[in-house]
């Protein structure tokens, strides 16, 4: 059974006519009659009764009528709605990206996105790790992502935005504020506000492979996520901490940055996005990133 089959019955069922649905549906008469003996064949019953001079329904005819009316109904707003999906979606975005892209690099994207496509709708979702912005780009739940490692695989692409230094945080009032840099055993004695190691893997590794290199522990007395948090919790006094250098741009008052060595401690930013099937719309905005620099 088939779209036009349903479409062949419905016609005939409304002229019981042979000759006038033909020329409705732009079919030879014969060959709307090959159509509808097919779905009769097809379903084991007959839908109509035909004489030389009268087209009458059955009653599993008149009883189908209504379903196939409901079916080709239904097709018609399904075939609407992804017509209308396709058409949204060249004018929609849907970015995802770690703290840094949403809050310093993402304003000043869409800002100079909006000069050239000012009615373009941007999403932002909110994803922690790498790994999950990867899977929402192959399940097509993302446009594009700014990532903290390379994405490269069958799917995916990604290309480098820039390189950040790591700093340490500190309270004006900790003496150590005035240093010109600091390393692992200038802080060994610290108090450190950490990060758990899943959620901050980069930041988690520049404090403990700084240690490790003088073979020492961190004293990490508590550990957070958001960095908003950490820099209240230094301003504060309760310990330092490490940071890439856009933390500077949210810094509260009574917070110092001093550089962390050795300098190979960098924090890296990438777009990423698919190798293929992107609009238009989201090709311009990664040009538009491409530009855009914290």
């Amino acid at each position: 059974m088939d779209i036009r089959q349903l479409e062949c019955f419905v016609a005939v069922a409304e002229e019981l006519h042979f000759r006038r649905a033909g020329e409705r549906l732009g079919l030879s008469q014969s060959a709307l009659s090959e159509r509808v003996s097919a779905l009769e064949h097809e379903l084991g019953a007959r839908l109509f009764f035909r004489t030389t001079r009268q087209v009458s329904l059955t009653q599993a005819g008149s009883e189908f009528v209504q379903d196939a009316k409901k079916i080709l109904a239904d097709i018609e707003r399904a075939v609407s709605n992804v017509r209308h999906t396709a058409e949204s979606d060249l004018r929609h975005i849907r970015v995802s990206g770690v703290d840094e892209a949403i809050s310093m690099l993402l304003p000043k994207a869409l800002l100079a996105f909006r000069r050239t496509d000012p009615k373009v709708h941007v999403q932002v979702l909110e994803t922690s790790s790498s790994e999950q912005h990867s899977q929402e780009l192959i399940g097509h739940r993302t446009d594009v992502a700014f990532v903290r490692t390379p994405q490269q695989d069958d799917f995916i692409t990604s290309e480098l935005l820039q390189r950040q230094p790591v700093l340490v945080v500190l309270a004006d009032t900790n003496p150590l504020s005035g240093s010109a840099f600091l390393s692992a055993s200038d802080i060994a004695n610290q108090p450190i506000v950490g990060y758990p190691k899943h959620a901050r893997p980069i930041l988690h590794e520049a404090l403990w492979s700084g240690f490790r290199k003088i073979g020492a522990q961190p004293n990490i007395v508590c550990e957070i996520i958001d960095k908003s948090t950490m820099l209240q919790f230094v301003a504060q006094g309760l310990g330092i901490a490490l940071a890439p250098a856009w933390v500077r741009n949210i810094a509260p008052p009574g917070v110092s940055f001093v550089p962390f060595e050795p300098c190979e401690n960098l924090i890296e930013l990438y777009v990423a996005f698919r190798k293929s099937g992107n609009s238009d719309t989201v090709k311009r905005f990664v040009d538009t990133v491409r530009t855009i620099t914290v």
